[in-house]
């Protein structure tokens, strides 16, 4: 995992919560004294609504630092993951996977 503690703890709780397939972190902002102070995720699973999910995770998963959160059911990451011209292709290509339920 990324050594910040913030980003670990919430990525465990995101996976208690929902059991997500794959979990990415794509960006992460630093302040003049090398403290993170806000970071987004990517979050890959199988989910019947997403913007459920996306409530649960701001409602229910507190951290210290300002973070967002992007959904892919597996089906559109593997759909769109592979796609150079994609969002989600960028994520992958850059971001640093620090979860992986296959090799967890």
């Amino acid at each position: 995992m990324v050594q910040n503690p913030y980003v670990d703890e919430l990525v465990q709780s995101i996976i208690s919560l929902c059991d997500p397939q794959k979990v990415y972190i794509f960006s992460m902002k630093y302040d003049l004294q090398q403290r993170v102070i806000g970071f987004k995720l990517c979050i890959v699973g199988d989910t019947p609504d997403k913007r459920k999910l996306e409530q649960d995770i701001y409602l229910s998963l507190d951290c210290q630092v300002p973070y967002d959160v992007v959904i892919y059911t597996t089906e559109e990451w593997e759909q769109f993951s592979v796609s150079p011209n994609t969002f989600a292709y960028s994520i992958r290509e850059k971001g640093v996977l620090v979860y992986d339920k296959a090799t967890a």
